[in-house]
């Protein structure tokens, strides 16, 4: 194989045939719907490249989909993308992929490898108001979420941005005309709770940790 390859090989870059060949014989490794030489990482960066593959530039990866690109859940079966509505952006149905129409301010967003991706703290606000009982019955992505895995993707969002408390997250429900904001509120409460039962746990594994004695001083002759 060529050894200048780009990070994230799609067909447009080999015949697909010789891309499955070639993971076969261990030269490189599935990243979503591409590939990657295996002297890549799978990482924040190389997933945020096979995700730019999936869509035009003007989409911004949200929700499922950042969470996944920040490394904190497996990819979904049907990536998650939104546009802001001023963009004009035609979308087209898929089943890979779910493009919605929002507002989202621009410091709301980073870019990643070229791909635009909502930040940990606005991904938080679109889970806790995201309402799955109103999904589509084919999303195979909505069952875990019913099951009770939306809040602790809510609350490890919120440690990897830095945060202790939902506070910050709180503060982006404020608007008066917020969808679902009630269901955001009571989703970001849960995950309080989670967050401060996580530090009571931290507390009690270090209480219950052996201390190591203190060496004796040996005086001098």
């Amino acid at each position: 194989m060529n050894s200048r390859l780009q990070p994230v090989l799609s067909p447009r870059d080999l015949p697909l045939a010789e891309l499955c060949s070639a993971r076969l014989d261990g030269e490189v490794f599935s990243l979503g719907d591409f590939w990657c030489p295996v002297d890549e990482l799978d990482d924040c960066p190389s997933r945020a490249r096979a995700a730019g593959l999936l869509v035009s530039p003007r989409a911004i990866a949200e929700r499922l989909t950042a969470v996944w690109i920040y490394g904190l859940a497996p990819e979904p079966g049907q990536h998650q993308f939104c546009v802001n509505v001023s963009a004009r952006v035609h979308l087209v149905p898929s089943p890979r992929l779910r493009i919605r129409e929002v507002r989202c301010a621009p410091d709301q967003v980073q870019t990643i490898s070229g791909l635009r991706v909502t930040l940990p703290l606005r991904t938080c606000v679109d889970l806790a108001r995201w309402n799955t009982e109103a999904a589509p019955g084919a999303d195979a992505d909505m069952h875990p979420l019913q099951r009770g895995a939306l809040v602790p993707l809510i609350a490890a969002l919120l440690r990897f941005a830095g945060h202790t408390s939902v506070e910050p997250a709180r503060r982006l429900c404020t608007g008066a005309n917020l969808p679902f904001k009630v269901q955001a509120l009571a989703r970001l409460d849960e995950a309080q709770a989670l967050m401060e039962a996580a530090v009571l746990n931290d507390a009690l594994l270090d209480d219950a940790s052996p201390q190591q004695a203190p060496r004796p001083r040996i005086a001098p002759e």
